[in-house]
């Protein structure tokens, strides 16, 4: 029993380590690669961020295998990578000549993250069971001393039907 778990638990390692491979591939193949290429296809798709972006729009701009040269297509992913803060994207466009946008989406994104913290502080401020300091008195009495005026409804006495009077 025991020899049969040595491979297993080998294998589920290394199994297990397959997952962040892509990330791992684009930050060490060598740049303008198809290894590098493939690995920055990966991450996009797994929700990579503006370098990931510009390694794509780079491949497309030289023609790596598997990235036909389209320059539509690169400068569509140097421009989105740019509005995503990537500097080499807007020194790229700026090399072809193209304007440069604002790094809009990466400023939205730091805005949500700091709208989302500052929520986060409200939520925690006010699910707080006292406010900080010393315990103080309850303001409002136990029991109410002021009593509500009664009011009196005078009573009538109607005639029923088919009666006559006295």
């Amino acid at each position: 029993m025991r020899r049969r778990l040595g491979p297993v638990f080998l294998l589920a390692t290394g199994l297990a380590g397959c997952n962040g491979m892509a990330g791992l591939g684009f930050a060490s193949a060598q740049p303008d690669s198809p290894e590098w290429c493939e690995a920055a296809r990966a991450s996009v798709a797994a929700g990579g961020s503006g370098s990931q972006l510009f390694a794509i729009g780079r491949c497309h701009e030289i023609g790596v295998a598997g990235f036909p040269r389209d320059e539509k297509l690169y400068l569509s992913y140097y421009a989105e990578s740019a509005r995503w803060g990537a500097p080499q994207a807007a020194e790229a466009l700026a090399r072809l000549g193209r304007p440069v946008p604002a790094n809009d989406l990466e400023a939205a994104a730091q805005d949500r993250a700091a709208a989302r913290r500052r929520a986060d502080a409200l939520a925690a401020g006010a699910s707080s069971p006292s406010p900080p300091g010393p315990p103080r008195d309850n303001p409002l009495p136990a029991s109410s001393s002021i009593r509500s005026p009664l009011i009196g409804v005078p009573s009538f006495s109607f005639p029923t039907l088919g009666t006559t009077g006295p």
